[in-house]
């Protein structure tokens, strides 16, 4: 007796000779499987079970004692966790008994059995018989491949022969057994005649039968029994009656429709082909998704404006502090609205830093003119059908994002956001950023085409509103087409106020504190601002907050106080934050230096100083730059030096010091890239003071591009600018005269306490940023009486 490990199939009948897949997913089977390939050569047993449904069969009673010695080729793991076996079958085996071991693992004690021989004259005539009998069923059935024919016939072994044409008869599990257990090679050939004369005949049959049902069936009659029929398979699979129901319902759906007449002739078409299908097809679910995203779409459903301006005004203002300028170009458009409700296509782009509220005013326009709102994320989107949909010949295939958010808000005039359009991409997939100038394009959005609803839909109610940070990232065309809003970032005055009016109180109450109260000082805020955030928002200053009242919440918890009035001072912040994440470095130094000049900078999160150094050195002009520099502020960092070189004359520098004299400009924090014309003015400032040894004021800061002819023209970011000088405690600031007109958006709180010294040319700066000496001499006696004078006052006291 020989033990190999065993496995029951189900379904399956393996013959001998024949290499075919089976998939294992019981523990049993798997355990089984591990053992053949540890310790038995990759051989183990095959049986089939008597009931494919029972899931833990009992031996011996619930398999065949008849199977195969197989030898395992390959095993794959599936993805639900199953595993693909190719295996090639040996020998017939009789099984007596079936042992497990310690760990479950079950075992057939086996002998091999082998066919009993037939005469070779009467082999090859019972060989041919049976190989044609095959081939009229194959011909007749289209059930075999041609392949599977031409292999048998190359075969020589006859009881090779029976076995290959077994496996591929598709008949009954319990007579492929039998065929399986026959050992008398002739009684199996005349086994497999009878098989096949009776499967061809049945087959003749059958299609005898249709055609005569078709012949004498009318067209109605016949839908009519199909359906019947249908329905009597369903009740027997335990599906009748509710996708009956269904059908019915989604038949009365498409009828209702309000949809163009094209497209519903379309959906009646697809509905009758899904009818003629199985439930369980996967083209019919397909074809139902199809059909129910289509209907839920709101082709003639519009909720009603209600533009109040006054009340649009209240709103904005509840939800928004400051942005004056913003609200009041969104009210003129909302007011142009209202005046000609026939304006369609209207699209919106609100440009500015992160966290400054461009999405939130979005959801208030809405709320204001009493629209659904519906938001889209485009960053990072690269793939075109991610906007225009996939088309249905695609596995999965879904409507784009705009079909999927009007279907999702339930009318055809929403409003639409779509977020941070400027971070779209496009790759082999396609350009998302041209499929949204259709979208974006009054003259077009009336009949745009998404691929898988595969008709127009009219966008043109839409009140589409973009958001962006970086107007560069947006495309020009794509540009064009929309009303750019700009949204600057906020100075410390507008966060202390959001704090107060916003950020606190919701804060508060989103960490359980709203019974208590909870007050800042002023200063407590500005701290926070200044030291805790950096940013043209308050997203981090919320967060920042909402650490700050985790902290009191613990601590009164901790503490069980029955106190419910705490005040936060500027002193306590750190004790609840920690160390300060930013330092603001104060002008502290009043007297002048060489090479040292306060420029100013706009960045992404607001206005800053910016300062530049100069040295000079024995070398053969060379003019080296350091700081991480781009090649707008390094072309300028020449133009200034080339102006000096210039105008060395007037200010008494050595006839041929640019072939003696090497000039570094620094631009201090060298790891932060920085770039831009504006740094001009400041870069000659430094370059003139290192080499006329002039000091230059520490209490003024400047900005400015320069010409190489020295006239100063105008740059940006004016308003961030200066309140980043203000922030550091500079009061005098240089600009260039062209932006006079900017220094009227300031803040008054700001504006009040700045002085301004407006350039038109470098002569007009010289003027202002050096320091005068004689100015300097008088300081220093005045300076020195003073603590002559104090000094005597305090000995008279004595």
């Amino acid at each position: 007796m020989q033990n190999k490990p065993f496995i029951a199939t189900r379904e399956l009948v393996v013959f001998p000779g024949v290499v075919t897949p089976i998939f294992i997913g019981r523990q049993l089977s798997l355990k089984s499987l591990e053992k053949a390939i540890e310790r038995f050569d990759n051989k183990l047993i095959l049986s089939a079970q008597k009931d494919a449904n029972v899931e833990e069969p009992k031996f011996p009673e619930d398999v065949y004692e008849t199977g195969v010695l197989v030898h395992v080729i390959q095993t794959v793991k599936m993805p639900n966790g199953n595993v693909k076996v190719l295996v090639e079958a040996k020998h017939r085996v009789l099984i007596n008994q079936f042992p497990k071991d310690d760990k479950g693992v079950v075992y057939a004690e086996y002998e091999e059995i082998f066919s009993k021989p037939i005469d070779e004259s009467k082999a090859e005539a019972l060989k041919r018989r049976v190989i044609d009998e095959f081939s009229n069923y194959a011909q007749k059935t289209n059930k075999v491949l041609p392949d599977i024919i031409y292999n048998i016939k190359e075969i020589s072994n006859i009881d090779k022969v029976f076995d290959l044409i077994c496996t591929n008869l598709m008949i009954a599990v319990e007579t492929k057994q039998e065929l399986l257990e026959t050992l008398d090679v002739e009684a199996r050939a005349y086994k497999i005649l009878g098989i096949l004369e009776r499967e061809i005949e049945i087959f003749i049959l059958e299609r005898e039968i249709e055609n005569r049902v078709k012949e004498q069936m009318a067209e109605v009659q016949k839908n009519y029994y199909l359906r019947e029929k249908i329905k009597v398979m369903r009740e027997e699979m335990g599906e009748g009656s509710d996708s009956e129901e269904e059908l019915e319902e989604l038949d009365q759906r498409v009828q209702d429709a309000r949809v163009p007449q094209d497209l519903k002739d379309k959906l009646v078409k697809e509905l009758s082909r899904m009818k003629k299908m199985p439930d369980f097809s996967a083209e019919s679910s397909v074809i139902r998704t199809y059909l129910e995203t289509v209907l839920e779409l709101p082709w003639e459903v519009s909720s009603n404006d209600e533009i109040d301006i006054e009340k649009a005004e209240k709103i904005l203002n509840e939800d928004h502090y400051g942005l004056e300028e913003v609200k009041e170009r969104i009210l003129e458009f909302l007011a142009i609205k209202k005046l000609n409700n026939t304006l369609k296509g209207s699209i919106i782009c609100l440009v500015g830093p992160p966290g400054v509220g461009k999405t939130s005013l979005a959801h208030s326009v809405a709320r204001s003119m009493n629209r659904k709102f519906t938001r889209i994320s485009l960053g990072g989107v690269r793939d075109e059908a991610e906007i225009r949909g996939h088309r249905r010949t695609y596995v999965g295939a879904m409507p784009g994002r705009i079909i999927n958010s009007l279907k999702q808000v339930g009318v055809n005039n929403p409003v639409m956001l779509f977020d941070e359009i400027d971070k779209m991409a496009s790759d082999f997939r396609g350009d998302p950023a041209s499929a949204m100038l259709e979208v974006l394009d009054p003259a077009q959005n009336n009949s745009f085409e998404d691929h898988y609803i595969d008709h127009t839909f009219d966008l043109s109610n839409v009140f589409f509103i973009c958001t962006a940070n970086d107007l560069g990232g947006i495309p020009g065309p794509l540009r064009d087409r929309m009303e750019i809003i700009s949204i600057e970032s906020y100075t410390e005055f507008e966060k202390l106020n959001i704090a107060k009016r916003y950020l606190i109180p919701q804060t508060q109450e989103e960490n359980g504190l709203k019974e208590f109260k909870i007050s800042f000082s002023d200063k407590a805020i500005m701290k926070i601002i200044n030291e805790y955030t950096r940013e043209a928002g308050v997203r981090n200053l919320r967060r920042e907050i909402g650490k700050l009242f985790r902290k009191i919440a613990k601590e009164i918890l901790v503490s069980k106080s029955d106190s419910k009035k705490i005040s936060v001072s500027e002193a306590k912040i750190k004790k609840y934050l920690g160390n300060a994440k930013f330092r603001v470095d104060k002008v502290k130094e009043k007297e002048g230096k060489i090479g040292v000049v306060n420029g100013l900078a706009w960045t992404a999160v607001g206005g800053t100083t910016l300062e530049v150094q100069a040295v000079k050195m024995e070398g053969k002009g060379i003019l080296q730059l350091t700081g991480k520099l781009g090649d707008v502020m390094q072309e300028s960092a020449r133009v200034a030096y080339s102006y000096v070189r210039h105008i060395k004359n007037e200010l008494g520098i050595k006839e041929k010091f640019n072939e003696i004299t090497d000039v570094h400009l620094h631009f201090p924090e060298g790891a932060v890239p920085k770039d831009g014309p504006s740094a001009g003015i400041t870069i000659t400032t430094a370059i003139i003071s290192v080499l006329t040894n002039k000091e230059v004021r520490q209490d003024v800061a400047m900005t400015g591009e320069i010409t190489i002819t020295g006239e100063v023209l105008a740059v940006g970011g004016i308003k961030e600018k200066v309140i980043g000088a203000h922030r550091v405690g500079i009061r005098d600031v240089v600009l260039p005269f062209d932006n006079k007109v900017d220094t009227e958006e300031l803040p008054k709180e700001i504006a009040d306490q700045m002085k301004f010294y407006f350039a038109k040319t470098y002569d007009d700066v010289k003027k202002v940023v050096f320091v005068n000496k004689d100015t300097k001499k008088v300081k220093k006696v005045v300076k020195k009486t003073m603590e002559k004078n104090s000094s005597k006052e305090e000995n008279i006291q004595q």
